[in-house]
């Protein structure tokens, strides 16, 4: 009996041993800065070089450009054939703006900043609303899984990355799946996002923004997509202090926002989303209608929406498209015609202009005069620059792309012209 304990004994051993795996990964883990130092950092600063591309914001002949996580390039616009650089607001964790009023709003990783911009030489902070984003967690370059994160050791504001070593056995499955999918926000909007889009109308004291957005405006109400799935509520009926609401559950990964009389209307990967505000503080879903897998950016105009889809990056699929969407009854959106594109990122209409952000293959401008048309009635393309969003207003395309902003004047169709660069 002895013998047969003693053979038991040495088969769970082995038995043991082999169920138990060592493995070794990369992993991002989480670098701190204290509560304390972090809402006091930041302030308005002489202006300084761009060094990576974000959203652009248009308002009062001044251009605001979002350096990712870093703060915000502000330009004197009053010249397009020449802009010049006015100062940088540093804010930190920033990935998005809006503006009403004298009032900048924008997020700063967890928290929400009020800024007076009345002078815009000396750019006040008036309000810091905060813990409101409180998934908010910087972008990391590397597709590794994410540490345990402590929120009592402080913000997480950077990344590093470490090797972990840890035994799991058979029993524990082994980690799969998209290391980045839900981490981070700014993930998505890395590339832009703002306040009121496109040629949206989000109140007459509102900037506008290029179509790629998470921030918007509507009316005393600014709302703000948290990774993909909150949408954030805030009345700014007293812009210097907005009242915070709870936030609204989202239907897909919201990628972008647009306003349009009482709707917002959301791109996600799979499809187009309409929410209406009548309850400005609580959205409600009207419609949506479903494509193929890509990213999609949508304005609207009148009755049309437009949207791009786009393959690769975040958002995946293998489709390049314009889509043109009849609005007329919201509540059932019917696709009326698609034509291919290269690579369509932001896009932006303004009357019978409709101008598309093709990628590599430049900026293109169609005839929007008959919306199921558009795309077969290209009027001028240039291919010189990677073209990512795009303000359409008062005859001048502001555009950016992966090395500049540059404007070019459309107040002749037939003979568009570059007005000036800004590289970086």
């Amino acid at each position: 009996m002895k013998n047969i304990i003693w053979i038991l004994g040495i088969v769970l051993l082995f038995s043991s041993c082999k169920d138990k795996i060592h493995q070794k990964y990369l992993a991002n883990s989480p670098v701190y800065t204290d509560y304390e130092t972090f809402r006091n950092s930041g302030g308005f600063e002489a202006s300084k070089s761009i060094e990576q591309q974000g959203n652009i914001y248009f308002k009062d002949d001044f251009l605001f450009m979002v350096e990712p996580d870093k703060g915000i390039h502000f330009i004197d616009n009053t010249n397009p054939s020449s802009p010049m650089q006015a100062g940088f607001l540093s804010i930190w964790g920033a990935t998005g703006m809006a503006i009403k009023g004298n009032y900048l709003y924008a997020n700063s990783f967890i928290d929400l900043v009020v800024y007076d911009i009345s002078s815009l030489a000396n750019p006040t902070l008036v309000e810091r609303s905060e813990d409101v984003f409180p998934g908010a967690l910087p972008f990391s370059e590397k597709n590794y899984p994410y540490k345990t994160i402590d929120k009592s050791k402080g913000v997480v504001t950077s990344w590093t990355i470490e090797e972990v070593t840890e035994d799991i056995t058979n029993s524990q499955p082994s980690w799969v799946g998209c290391f980045n999918c839900d981490a981070s926000w700014a993930e998505v909007n890395s590339t832009f996002d703002s306040g009121t889009g496109g040629s949206g109308n989000g109140g007459a004291s509102t900037g506008i923004s290029g179509s790629i957005s998470l921030f918007t405006i509507m009316d005393d109400y600014l709302y703000v997509v948290e990774n993909g799935s909150l949408l954030h509520p805030f009345e700014i009926s007293n812009p210097a202090s907005p009242n915070v609401y709870d936030p609204v559950y989202l239907w897909g990964d919201v990628e972008t926002l647009f306003p349009h009389n009482e709707y917002i209307f959301m791109g996600t990967p799979s499809g187009m989303l309409v929410y209406e505000t009548s309850s400005p503080t609580v959205p409600t879903f009207v419609s949506s209608l479903s494509h193929a897998r890509g990213c999609d950016p949508v304005v609207v105009q009148d009755d049309y929406a437009y949207v791009t889809v786009r393959s690769g990056g975040p958002c995946g699929g293998d489709i390049n498209q314009l889509d043109v969407i009849d609005i007329s009854s919201i509540e059932s959106p019917i696709l009326k015609a698609s034509f291919n594109l290269k690579n369509p990122h932001g896009l932006g209409i303004d009357g019978t202009s409709l101008f598309i952000c093709d990628g590599e293959d430049g900026l293109k401008v169609f005839d929007a005069t008959n919306p199921e048309t558009a795309g077969d009635n290209k009027l001028q393309q240039f291919k010189n620059i990677q073209a990512t969003d795009i303000i359409p207003v008062n005859g001048i395309a502001i555009v950016i792309g992966e090395d500049g902003i540059f404007q070019y004047d459309y107040s002749d169709l037939s003979n568009i012209t570059l007005l000036s660069s800004l590289n970086f």
